[in-house]
């Protein structure tokens, strides 16, 4: 098994240089450590994670706590903070339960990232803040007194609204009911595009593909039924794609169809969806900042926000005369 002073051999360096470049510590030159770095890759280096934390108090590791991995969502990001942690030489372990903070601090986490509601004063932000380190709250809908990093889910909401109202269309309607923000997001946008606000349709479903799929089977169409559509989440979104297919609706000819969450599934559908939502890289990129800088004992705002983005597909058109 290759050392730190096998290492350290090869580099033409002292042992407590490569100890701290493997630490990232900022006393070793960028040049240097970078070169300390391919050898330890190129020699097949394995910590010692116990006696690195004995060491220096870190062990390079940041837990990631989510509530599930069913949605795509949720699996590409965390892939995507893996990637961010990783080229900072800190490794990411993920846990699928909010029951998962204990575990993370027997593994003695340098820092944590929680995607999950989190309010004030719940059982969990207890056991957030009895854990007793740097915690970066992700997508979290309500304030809290942890660093939070925000997804602006309403600005999404009203960017499909204002893009689909720019292509003529008058009526529009929501696939969902399960998250308020964006409900109210949607009969708010209504109001300010001056569209019709009266009884705004807001078909019920939750979070899954099955949701959005029933939701559009047992839709009534009549004259009056909207001429495009958002789905509250990716799920949902290419569930009602599906249904609206099998009804014998022409997308976008007929009905145009904009989902929430930019995906590669989304891309990838029957036919491609135009999406809004937030750049997933850009989040990933963003939480692993933040949590290191967390970890290094530096500073950040208590809000960070990242606004949506909107991609175009084949899935929105202009109105259909009627």
């Amino acid at each position: 098994m290759t050392t730190i002073k096998d290492i350290a051999k090869i580099a033409g360096v002292s042992y407590s240089t490569v100890s701290k470049a493997l630490h990232n510590n900022p006393a070793v030159k960028e040049e240097t450590r970078r070169r300390i770095w391919e050898i330890a890759e190129a020699q097949h280096y394995r910590r010692n994670l116990l006696a690195s934390q004995l060491v220096s108090g870190r062990s390079q590791l940041v837990g990631l706590v989510l509530d599930n991995l069913r949605n795509p969502v949720f699996a590409d990001l965390s892939t995507a903070i893996h990637d961010a942690l990783l080229a900072k030489q800190y490794h990411a372990v993920l846990a699928f339960s909010r029951h998962s903070v204990e575990l993370m601090a027997n593994l003695r986490v340098d820092g944590l990232i929680y995607w999950g509601d989190l309010t004030k004063g719940s059982e969990m932000a207890r056991q957030l803040a009895a854990l007793n380190r740097p915690i970066l709250v992700l997508g979290n809908e309500d304030p809290t007194d942890l660093p939070s990093l925000q997804i602006n889910r309403r600005s999404g909401i009203l960017m499909a609204i204002q893009y689909l109202k720019g292509l003529g269309h008058q009526h529009i309607g929501l696939i969902g009911n399960s998250q308020d923000i964006k409900v109210q997001a949607f009969r708010e946008g209504l109001r300010e595009a001056t569209l019709s606000s009266q009884n705004p349709v807001v078909l019920p479903a939750r979070l899954t593909w099955e949701d959005g799929y029933r939701a559009i089977k047992e839709m009534t169409v009549e004259k009056t039924s909207p001429t495009a559509w958002i789905g509250i989440n990716n799920l949902v979104t290419q569930g009602a794609l599906r249904a609206f297919l099998e009804r014998g609706f022409n997308i976008p000819r007929d009905i145009s169809l904009v989902g929430y969450d930019e995906l590669p599934e989304m891309e990838r559908a029957e036919i491609p969806l135009t999406t809004v939502g937030p750049p997933l890289h850009v989040v990933a990129q963003t939480a692993a900042e933040l949590i290191l800088a967390l970890i290094h004992g530096r500073t950040v705002t208590q809000e960070t926000w990242i606004e949506p983005i909107l991609q175009v597909r084949q899935s929105t058109g202009p109105a259909p005369s009627r």
